[in-house]
């Protein structure tokens, strides 16, 4: 299979993978793709870097779908057949508006909205920007105008955390469990202490002196406001992740030739298999290749000829050599690496690769180089 019949007749593309490895730029030349060959496009990114915005030429993005205009593709030259919108997700809004949702009235959601520990959960628990992400993700898919959705899923340090989001999130809000430490903790602070077991007292005790009063009285109300909406909660992140099982969406692991990131992709390829999910490629991205078909240790020997004859030149003839050397034994890592890797990939799965580019990705023009390396390679094992 090619990835351009990925870009072409799928619904929804998520792109994961470790931080630091390109996901956005490949998301946004996946769409770009899409938009030029005729599809309705958004690509949806969590990062908070900015970098979409910039590849895609504009100056900012928000939570909101925008379409790039027609003045950025007339600087690169092209017209699209189709739309190209993006957006840069906002965690805590989505959060806002999902709690919006599911809860029966203004009064409920308020109570919740203005509570200080929602605020810090929304921003600062770690996978709240990941969950967000997925919520996204299905209001989109749910809300049916567009084609094809690209995912660029958040900088996270191990791919895996966008996959165990909803599980994580819905442990960590389970109200049977929170009540069962925070609710004599409000009955204390109702009807008095008495009322309640010396060692909740000892315990509520500790709590407040680590935490202050304030604070654990805001994640108390918060659990048992939130009581009534944990169903609601549950059953929508039920329904995130039977998204991510559909025919209509695939994944794409964004990875480097580095030990790292592959390290780090073994465990998401694997993942992905036990959950059922479709593993669509892998893209290999800031490949080194080669420029000459020599070996590092035949650019040696010609190096030392050239500077045995060129005495006057021989600093630069080697230092120039010791680069071209240097390079080529990059080039010659990264594809024994990616060799390695795709020999652990099951039959079907199968991979592109993107050189290392020595320009930046900043526009509509250089996003299509990418994607060049992108729609022309076949996916094979």
């Amino acid at each position: 299979m090619q990835l351009s019949d990925l870009v072409a007749e799928k619904h929804i593309l998520v792109c994961c993978g470790s931080g630091g490895v390109g996901k956005t730029t490949i998301s946004a030349s996946l769409a770009l793709s899409a938009a030029m060959a005729g599809r309705k496009v958004l690509v949806c990114t969590i990062d908070p870097a900015k970098r979409l915005a910039d590849s895609l030429g504009l100056k900012e993005l928000g939570n909101e779908e925008a379409r790039i205009p027609d003045e950025a593709f007339d600087k690169a030259g092209v017209k699209p057949k189709g739309e190209l919108w993006g957006m840069m997700l906002d965690s805590k809004r989505t959060f806002d508006d999902l709690i919006q949702r599911i809860s029966p009235n203004e009064e409920t959601s308020r109570k919740i909205l203005e509570n200080g520990f929602y605020q810090n959960i929304t921003t600062a628990l770690a996978g709240s920007q990941e969950f967000s992400a997925m919520e996204k993700l299905y209001e989109l898919a749910a809300s049916g105008k567009y084609d094809l959705i690209v995912l660029d899923t958040p900088p996270s340090r191990h791919a895996l955390d966008f996959l165990d989001a909803p599980n994580k999130m819905t442990a960590f809000l389970d109200a049977k469990v929170i009540q069962w430490v925070l609710k004599p903790y409000l009955t204390a602070g109702k009807m008095g202490f008495k009322f309640v077991n010396r060692t909740a007292k000892a315990m509520f005790s500790i709590l407040e002196k680590a935490t202050g009063k304030e604070t654990i009285a805001d994640i108390a109300d918060f659990f048992l406001v939130f009581e009534g909406l944990y169903d609601g909660f549950k059953a929508r992140a039920a329904r995130v992740r039977e998204l991510m099982e559909e025919d209509g969406t695939a994944f794409l692991l964004v990875t480097s030739p580095q030990s790292g990131s592959l390290s780090e992709a073994d465990f998401f390829v694997e993942r992905i298999e036990q959950e059922g999910m479709a593993l669509g490629g892998v893209i290999f991205n800031r490949v080194h290749t080669p420029p000459t078909d020599l070996t590092s240790r035949e650019v040696e020997a010609m190096g030392e000829k050239a500077a045995s004859s060129l005495r006057k030149y021989k600093p630069a003839v080697e230092a120039l050599v010791a680069n071209l050397r240097l390079f080529i034994l990059l080039a010659e890592a990264d594809k024994r690496a990616i060799e390695s890797f795709l020999t652990r990939l099951q039959k079907g799965v199968g991979s592109v690769r993107v050189p290392y580019l020595l320009h930046d990705v900043h526009d509509i023009a250089t996003l299509l180089d990418v994607a060049s390396y992108l729609k022309l390679r076949v996916l094979r094992v």
